[in-house]
């Protein structure tokens, strides 16, 4: 019976422990409405990116995944075409519409935005960084042209925005990993996030469920092939 409580116990201490490593590392995250962060939640942001100290919008996904091969999921997740999937395709085709009516273009003739377009950052075994500038609520999104990091850090113009997105892998059991990608948004200036803003609320919803289906495939892909 002894034995019994003390494993209780242990088992009680563990996840209390777990929940303080996800109260410490995300705290903040609870106090936002629709992806806004306001300077408050920003104050008590534990785990601020370093290539995105100051940010105004932001949302996380995160998928469990289990593998004997942990080192095959970042490969996976900056291998995977966006394109393959139906319903991304759709999503993206939707969003690009108004570039296409502008142009006077068939699908197959405007470039697709896919994470060929984003500048990598920083690679290891545990994060992936992807970086993105320019004017994301315009019909062709007014990205600018990053050749590297020194490039994405240096001082935002006046007008455009950057972003960031931000993949880690972190092993929370044996043969078991959590997958978590999250994308922060930066505006140089108040009329740049109210256009921000604006853009944020039309496409939120689509942008986060095009992060659960990538990771989803990320994660069918892997279990499957053991």
């Amino acid at each position: 019976m002894g034995d019994y409580f003390r494993l209780a116990l242990a088992n009680k201490a563990i996840g209390a422990q777990s929940q303080a490593v996800g109260i410490r590392v995300f705290k903040g995250v609870s106090r936002l409405v629709l992806g806004f962060v306001t300077k408050k939640a920003l104050t008590g942001w534990l785990n601020v990116p370093e290539y995105m100290p100051n940010f105004q919008f932001y949302e996380r996904h995160r998928a469990t995944i289990t593998t004997p091969h942990p080192e095959k999921i970042l490969s996976a997740v900056a291998d995977y075409d966006i394109q393959q999937d139906f319903i991304i395709r759709t999503l993206m085709s939707v969003r690009q519409l108004p570039q296409r009516l502008r142009l006077g273009e068939s699908r197959g003739s405007i470039n697709q935005f896919g994470l060929g377009n984003f500048t990598l950052l920083e690679k290891s075994t545990t994060e992936l960084c992807y970086g993105l500038r320019g004017q994301f609520w315009r019909s062709d999104f007014g990205l600018e042209d990053i050749p590297d990091a020194r490039a994405y850090c240096a001082a935002l113009k006046p007008g455009n925005a950057k972003l960031l997105l931000w993949y880690q892998l972190q092993k929370i059991a044996n043969d078991k990993y959590a997958l978590c990608t999250e994308t922060f948004i930066h505006c140089s200036d108040r009329a740049t996030y109210l256009k921000m803003a604006l853009y944020w609320l039309a496409i939120r919803a689509g942008s986060g469920w095009i992060r659960q289906r990538t990771l989803k495939a990320v994660k069918r892909s892997l279990e499957k092939t053991g």
